[in-house]
């Protein structure tokens, strides 16, 4: 009996947390508009992340991440409206700025995060973690939220970052490593 309603537990709170990822990434995207607002094409402090963080162990799609001297990160979510018009090229190519780079896809199920990946062009031929309920984010970073990106350096989490267009990932990339912990929208627009 008692396995049974762990098991129920289990499932209730794995569907929870997609359902935050897919609030959290509708709360910080705009009303669908093919023209992003001047705001969109900055990347937002993520307050929530752990920054300083270094994970005890990395999945083997992302391994490369947890040595390179600079890399990135993006979080994304399949119940997630924003994710989906990101990776699917909405809001301008999707790319992410760093030689070393990966994708979290968060979702209810294996199959569903496959499907996302196929069905966005943009991440085809990129690293691809598939995270079911968003685990080995929310484990490693603290980070729930989607779309986001996450500077790395030797696998340590220098900066994260909420990212609604494409523009704004491009920024998050091209910030320097040294730069990423400190920087914000203000300072960005002033320094370019």
């Amino acid at each position: 009996m008692f396995e049974i309603i762990l098991a129920i537990t289990v499932v209730a709170l794995t569907v929870a947390v997609v359902g935050l990822f897919a609030m959290m990434g509708e709360l910080a995207s705009r009303v669908p508009d093919p023209t992003p607002s001047e705001s969109d094409m900055w990347p937002q402090a993520l307050d929530e992340a752990r920054l300083g963080a270094q994970p005890d162990s990395w999945p083997g799609e992302l391994s490369e991440l947890s040595d390179a001297a600079h890399a990135v990160l993006v979080v994304l979510s399949t119940s997630c409206t924003t994710c989906g018009r990101l990776a699917g090229g909405v809001t301008g190519e999707f790319v992410v700025p760093a030689e070393t780079a990966a994708v979290v896809v968060a979702c209810p199920t294996e199959e569903a995060g496959r499907a996302f990946v196929a069905e966005h062009r943009g991440l085809h031929g990129l690293r691809v973690l598939i995270d079911p309920a968003g685990e080995w984010t929310r484990t490693a970073f603290d980070v729930s939220t989607s779309p986001s990106a996450l500077v790395l350096s030797q696998g340590r989490l220098l900066s994260a970052h909420t990212v609604t267009t494409a523009a704004a990932l491009r920024r998050v990339g091209e910030m320097p490593v040294d730069e990423q912990s400190t920087m914000n929208r203000e300072e960005l627009h002033a320094g370019h």
